[in-house]
């Protein structure tokens, strides 16, 4: 059986030098940064779960980046119109 601290080592033996992982010294500031470069505000980012927080920040970036696509929308008169015209 392996110890949590058997795991850590060896993860970072596998790493670069260069890519050790560091924790950050306030994660707690650090969220409500991610947070408002989202767009949301302090009183909506007080309303959320950390997971939440998280998740809702990865959905927004992968949307800005082109990862995900935006949701389709329902089509108008005009889209049909312009479709069999």
């Amino acid at each position: 059986m392996k110890r949590r601290t058997d795991f850590f080592v060896e993860e970072a033996e596998q790493q670069n030098d260069d890519e050790v992982y560091e924790p950050p010294e306030r994660p707690d500031l650090e969220l409500l940064v991610i947070g408002k470069r989202a767009g949301l505000s302090f009183d909506e980012i007080n309303e959320l779960t950390v997971n939440d927080l998280l998740k809702y920040v990865n959905i927004y970036i992968d949307m800005e980046t082109g990862k995900r696509k935006q949701r389709r929308r329902m089509a108008t008169q005009a889209d049909i119109d312009a479709f069999f015209a």
